[in-house]
C-alpha cells in the first residue's frame, strides 16, 4: 500500500539575508559571510537510492527507486516539498548539512536547551551533541548566526568527522514518517549583523598564539639578516643540476636521452633526470601564491588591517580583483621592500627548497619564465583541459569529460595542439597531469541517471540495446518495463540487479578506454619527449581494478593524491599490480598542526616536529617498495587564515605549508624533512633502512 502524498514547507529568512536555490546536491543556503550550506535532499529509512535529480533555480524533482518521487519548490521564503509513492513501512526521513571545520575558531552552536563550541581538537567522542529538539543554531566567531528550526519530533545529531579524517563538521535532523500529518515545515532566520576583529595586520589569528607568530614589523625586517644565517647553516648533498644523485646513471645503467623518463632496473623503477642520473621527485604544490589569498568581500570588518587596491600593496591583490587579497604576499611586500612578481618570487623559493631538499616546482604552479630555467629546476605541468578553460564537464562526475561528444573531444584536441608543441622540447618539464582529482568512481551512478543531451547517455542504451537485442531481453534483466530501448535514454535508470550493476560497470570500462585512448593518442602527437602522468586520482577512485588496468594501458606513471597517517604498503602494492606495473607518484599529501600554527583542521598532528616525522615516514616507506618515484608536498605557503579565496567563505584554512602566512619556515618540520630528502639516494640504492615512526597512528595501514 503506499501512503498518501506528503507536503513539506520550509520557510527561510528574508532574500536579503540570504539567497536559497536548488543545486544537484540539495537546497544551498547562501547567508554572508557566515558561509554557504547545502541542505539535503530527504533521505529515507529504509533507504530508496536517489537515481535522478533535475534541479534549476527554484524547482527540483527527485526521483528515487522503488517509484518514490519528490518534487521541490522554492517561491520567495519557502521550499515546498512534495513527495509521491512512498512506501508502507517507510520510518523515517532527514536531512543533513555540512558546517566548515572554520567554526572551531570561535563558532558555537546551540541545540534544544544545550549549547556548545565547535571543538578545536577533534571531539571524543565524535557525536557533540545527539537530542531531540526541534531549534537549531550555529554561530561564527563573529557573532553572526543562523537558526534552524524544524519539523516537530525532529532527532539532531551534530558530529564531528575528522574521526574519520574529514576536517568537516556535518548536523543532520531527522524526523519520523507519519503520514496522518503529512506536513512539515523548516523555518531559517539569521543575523549576520555582528562584527569583531578576528584577524591581525599580518593576517593572522588574534586569538591564537604560538611559536612562529611574526609580532611587529620590525620582527618581520629583522627576518631577512636572520635567515641568511639560517639557509648558510643548511648543509646539503653534492647533487647533479637537477637535483639527480651523480655518477647513478653509470652505477645503475640508466639511458640518457636529456628528458626526464622512467626505467625499470631489477624490478625497480627510477625516475631518470635529462643527464642520465638517478632523480627522486621531491616537488612542492602551489609554488605561486594561490591558497594564501582570501576572499575579504563582505567581512572587511573582522580584519584589523587591509590595504587599498591602488596603494603600494596593489600587487598583494589577485589579479587587481579588490576581493581577493594575500596577506602573505603583504609581508614580503613589507619584508623585502618592493612589489611582488612571481619570477622574484619563483628565484628566491628555488634557492629555499633547495635547502631543505626539494627538488621540483610541484602542481597547481604556472611555470616561471626564467627563474626555474636559470637554476636548472625542473618543473610539471596540467594538459590544458582544466575547468576554467572551457571544457564541459558530465554534471555530477567531478573533473570528468564526456569521451563521446564530438565537440568535447575536438575542444580537447585542439587545445593540446594549440599549447603542447611549445614545451615539447623542454628538458626540465618531467611530464603531464591530465586533470586534478577526476571522480571516475561517480559515473557508474553519474551515467544512468542523465538525461538524453548527453552523448555518454545515448551511448550506454546503444551498449544496451546492442547486448540485449530487445525490449523484453532487457526488461528481464534489470527488472524494467521499457516499452523500447529510445524509452531509456531520457529518464535516470534504476540500477538495481546485479547484472543491471555488471552492464554499467562493462559500460564504465568502454568509457574510460576510449577517454585515455584519446588523451594518449593526442598528446603523444604533440609531445613524444615527455611523460603522462595520470590524473591525481584520490582513494575512492584509485580503489578500483578495471580503472587501474586501463589507466596502465595508456599512462607512463600513475598519480595518486594519497593522504593517510600510516602508509598502507601492501594497498600501494595492490594497484601497482593492477597497473601492470607501472610507477607512481604519490601526487598530494600534509599534515597539519593546529596547536602552532594558528590555523585549524586538514589531518592533524600535534606539533610542527610531529609533521616532519610523519613526512620521514610516508616518503620513507613509500619510496623503499621500489616502485614510487617521487612525491609532491602540499603547499609550499599556508592557506589563508580566513580560507582560500576561490571557496569565499568556506575556504580550508589549514597548516599546510612549508611557510607560514609571515615567511616564516616551519623549522621543527624542515629540519625532520631534510632527514629524509637529504639521504633519499642512500634508502633507493639500500644503503639504509627507510624510517619507521614508533606511533600507532602511523603503523601500516593506519588511516
Amino acid at each position: 500500500m503506499l501512503r498518501p502524498l506528503l507536503v513539506l514547507s520550509l520557510l527561510s529568512f528574508a532574500s536579503a539575508a540570504a539567497e536559497l536555490q536548488t543545486t544537484g546536491a540539495g537546497v544551498e543556503i547562501t547567508a554572508g559571510s557566515l558561509g554557504s550550506f547545502t541542505l539535503t535532499y530527504p533521505e529515507f529509512e529504509p533507504a530508496h537510492k536517489q537515481i535522478e535529480v533535475k534541479a534549476a533555480g527554484s524547482q527540483a524533482a527527485i526521483r528515487y527507486e522503488g517509484g518514490v518521487e519528490c518534487a521541490v519548490s522554492i517561491t520567495k521564503d519557502e521550499i515546498d516539498l512534495v513527495f509521491k509513492n512512498v512506501p508502507a513501512g517507510t520510518k523515517s526521513w532527514k536531512m543533513s548539512m555540512l558546517i566548515d571545520i572554520g567554526f572551531a575558531k570561535g563558532g558555537s552552536w546551540k541545540i534544544a536547551d544545550k549549547e556548545g563550541v565547535f571543538p578545536a581538537e577533534k571531539a571524543a567522542p565524535p557525536q557533540i551533541a545527539s537530542l531531540n529538539g526541534t531549534s537549531f543554531r550555529l554561530k561564527n566567531a563573529q557573532g553572526q548566526s543562523l537558526d534552524i528550526t524544524t519539523p516537530d519530533y525532529a532527532f539532531q545529531q551534530l558530529t564531528d568527522n575528522r574521526e574519520w579524517n574529514w576536517a568537516i563538521y556535518n548536523w543532520f535532523f531527522m524526523v519520523p514518517f507519519n503520514a496522518d500529518n503529512p506536513t512539515g515545515k523548516i523555518r531559517i532566520t539569521s543575523d549576520l549583523a555582528s562584527v569583531t576583529k578576528l584577524i591581525d595586520p599580518f593576517g593572522q589569528s588574534l586569538k591564537d598564539s604560538f611559536p612562529n607568530k611574526l609580532n611587529s614589523l620590525d620582527d618581520l625586517k629583522a627576518d631577512v639578516e636572520n635567515e641568511k644565517a639560517y639557509y648558510v647553516g643548511i648543509e646539503t648533498p653534492k647533487l647533479d643540476r637537477f637535483g639527480g644523485l651523480p655518477g647513478s646513471g653509470e652505477l645503475l645503467g640508466l639511458k640518457k636521452t636529456g628528458f626526464f623518463r622512467v626505467e625499470q632496473k631489477q624490478d625497480k623503477w627510477w625516475l631518470v633526470d635529462p643527464d642520465g642520473n638517478a632523480f627522486f621527485h621531491f616537488g612542492v604544490c602551489g609554488f605561486a601564491p594561490n591558497d594564501d589569498y582570501t576572499y575579504v568581500k563582505g567581512r572587511v570588518g573582522i580584519y584589523e588591517w587591509l590595504p587599498k587596491l591602488d596603494s603600494e600593496f596593489a600587487s598583494a591583490f589577485r589579479e587587481h580583483n579588490p576581493d581577493h587579497f594575500s596577506f602573505y604576499l603583504a609581508n614580503v611586500i613589507r619584508k623585502f621592500g618592493v612589489p611582488y612578481d612571481y619570477e622574484s618570487h619563483a628565484a628566491r623559493m628555488i634557492e629555499r627548497v633547495r635547502k631543505w631538499g626539494f627538488n621540483s616546482i610541484g602542481a597547481f604552479s604556472p611555470v616561471p619564465t626564467t627563474a626555474h630555467v636559470k637554476a636548472d629546476f625542473p618543473y610539471v605541468a596540467h594538459l590544458p583541459i582544466n575547468e576554467w578553460e572551457g571544457v564541459p564537464r558530465i554534471p555530477g562526475a567531478h573533473e570528468v569529460w564526456d569521451p563521446y561528444d564530438a565537440a568535447t573531444t575536438k575542444m580537447i584536441a585542439d587545445k593540446l595542439a594549440a599549447e603542447l608543441p611549445a614545451r615539447a622540447n623542454d628538458p626540465l618539464l618531467i611530464g603531464y597531469f591530465i586533470v586534478n582529482e577526476p571522480r571516475y568512481d561517480e559515473l557508474p551512478r553519474v551515467i544512468p541517471s542523465l538525461p538524453g543531451k548527453h552523448a555518454c547517455k545515448q551511448r550506454l542504451v546503444a551498449f544496451l540495446k546492442d547486448k540485449y537485442k530487445s525490449a523484453d531481453a532487457f526488461n528481464t534483466a534489470w527488472q524494467a518495463k521499457a516499452a523500447s530501448f529510445d524509452d531509456l535514454i531520457e529518464p535516470g535508470l534504476a540500477v538495481t540487479t546485479d547484472v543491471a550493476k555488471a552492464d554499467v560497470k562493462a559500460f564504465v570500462g568502454e568509457f574510460m578506454e576510449t577517454y585515455f585512448t584519446q588523451i594518449e593518442k593526442a598528446f603523444r602527437q604533440h609531445d613524444a619527449n615527455h611523460m603522462l602522468i595520470g590524473s591525481r586520482l584520490q582513494p575512492i577512485t584509485i580503489e578500483d581494478e578495471q580503472l587501474c588496468r586501463i589507466m596502465g594501458r595508456h599512462l607512463d606513471v600513475v598519480s595518486y593524491n594519497y593522504y593517510t597517517y600510516g602508509v598502507d604498503t601492501a594497498a600501494l602494492k595492490r594497484y601497482h599490480d593492477w597497473t601492470g606495473g607501472k610507477p607512481m607518484m604519490l601526487s598530494e599529501f600534509f599534515w597539519a598542526s593546529p596547536k602552532d600554527s594558528g590555523l585549524i583542521g586538514g589531518r592533524e598532528v600535534n606539533s610542527q616536529q610531529e609533521r616532519g616525522l610523519a613526512y620521514r615516514n610516508y616518503v620513507e616507506q613509500s619510496a623503499a617498495l621500489g616502485f614510487i618515484i617521487g612525491i609532491e608536498w602540499f603547499t609550499l605557503v599556508d592557506q589563508a587564515t580566513t580560507g582560500r579565496w576561490f571557496s569565499q567563505y568556506n575556504g580550508e584554512s589549514y597548516n599546510t605549508g612549508l611557510l607560514s602566512v609571515a615567511d616564516r619556515p616551519w623549522k621543527d618540520m624542515l629540519a625532520e624533512m631534510m632527514k629524509t630528502n637529504h639521504t633519499i639516494y642512500d634508502l633507493l640504492l639500500g644503503k639504509r633502512p627507510p624510517f619507521a615512526w614508533d606511533d600507532p597512528r602511523f603503523r601500516s595501514g593506519s588511516k
